[in-house]
C-alpha cells in the first residue's frame, strides 16, 4: 500500500489537506470518501485497510474547518461550501490521478449529507453511492428546542463556539474507539450554530431531492444510530432502482468502527458490494 498527500487551494482561497491510498498495481476503481463532522480522513484506516488490498484506490481530504484544512473549527457559511469543495476535489485531485476508471462515493454521517446533496447535483463519472450514518431527518436525540434555537443563533450569532449535544461514545461501542476518538487532537466537540443549521437543513433539502439519484446506492448503518433519524424513510425516498438498505442489529455510528467482530462483517458487505457494482 504507497499513500500521497496534498492540498489545493478552494474556490474562496481556503486550503484543503487530501490523502490517498493506493494499490501497487493499477487499482480497478476508486473511492472517494467523504467524512463526517468533526472528524478527518485518517479515521478511516478500517476502511482502507479492507478495501485497497482488494485492490481500490482511496481518495478523502478533510473538510474545511476540520483535521488538517483551514478554516474555523465546526463552522461553514453554507453547506454549499463542503458540496464544491467535494467537486473541485474530484476534479482537480481524483480525476488527474485515475481518469477514466469507476468512481465511487461514500459518505459518512454529516459526510452522508455532503455525499447526497453532491450525487443529486452532479451524479456524473461517478458509480455508485454508499451511506454510512445516515438519515432524512435530525437525530431523535436532539431536542426540537434546540433544533428552533439553532435556526435563530444562526442569524444573530453563526460563528459562535458551543459544546455538542452527542457524548463521544454513540460513535461506538468499542471502547479503544471511543477514547482513540476522544484524545485525538484533531477531533473537537464544538459547533458553530451555523453549521448546526446548515446541517439541519441540508439532510432535509438531500432526502427531498433523493428521488433524483439514479446510480446504485449501499446504506450501511447500525440499529442503536441515534445522529439521524428516518433512515429507511431515506432510503424509499431514493430513486435508484439498484439499491441495498443494510441495518446492523446492535451497531451504533460508526458502524466501520464497531467492535472487531461487528465492523469485519459490516467491510466485509461493503467489499462485496463495490466488488459487485465495478
Amino acid at each position: 500500500m504507497q499513500t500521497k498527500t496534498g492540498s489545493f487551494k478552494a474556490q474562496d482561497g481556503t486550503s484543503i489537506f487530501w490523502k490517498s491510498w493506493f494499490p501497487d498495481a493499477p487499482p480497478k476503481a476508486v473511492v472517494h470518501i467523504i467524512h463526517g463532522y468533526a472528524e478527518h480522513i485518517d479515521r478511516y484506516t478500517n476502511v482502507i485497510n479492507e478495501l485497497v488490498p482488494a485492490g481500490y484506490a482511496v481518495f478523502g481530504n478533510d473538510h474545511r474547518g476540520h483535521g488538517k484544512s483551514e478554516g474555523k473549527r465546526g463552522h461553514v457559511k453554507n453547506f454549499q461550501e463542503f458540496i464544491d469543495d467535494e467537486k473541485q476535489f474530484r476534479r482537480e485531485v481524483i480525476n488527474a490521478h485515475y481518469p477514466g476508471i469507476p468512481c465511487f462515493v461514500l459518505g459518512h454521517s454529516m459526510g452522508s449529507l455532503i455525499a447526497l446533496n453532491y450525487i443529486e447535483q452532479n451524479a456524473e463519472e461517478t458509480k455508485g453511492l454508499i451511506l454510512s450514518g445516515t438519515g432524512s431527518q435530525p437525530g431523535t436525540d436532539i431536542p426540537k428546542i434546540l433544533v428552533a434555537l439553532t435556526k435563530i443563533l444562526s442569524k444573530i450569532m453563526p460563528a459562535i463556539h458551543v459544546k455538542s449535544p452527542l457524548p463521544p461514545d454513540f460513535i461506538s461501542r468499542d471502547k479503544d474507539v471511543v477514547k482513540a476518538y476522544v484524545d485525538d487532537p484533531l477531533v473537537y466537540n464544538v459547533i458553530t450554530p451555523r453549521l448546526a443549521y446548515e446541517m439541519n437543513r441540508f439532510v432535509v433539502i438531500g432526502a427531498q431531492n433523493s428521488d433524483k439519484i439514479k446510480i446504485p446506492v449501499l446504506i450501511q448503518l447500525g440499529s442503536k444510530d441515534t445522529a439521524f433519524s428516518g433512515q429507511k424513510e431515506l432510503f424509499e425516498m431514493i430513486g435508484a432502482k439498484d439499491k441495498t438498505f443494510k441495518r446492523y442489529e446492535g451497531l451504533k455510528h460508526e458502524v466501520y468502527n464497531e467492535l472487531p467482530e461487528d465492523r469485519g462483517k459490516v467491510l466485509a458487505e461493503l467489499k462485496s458490494w463495490l466488488d459487485a457494482h465495478v
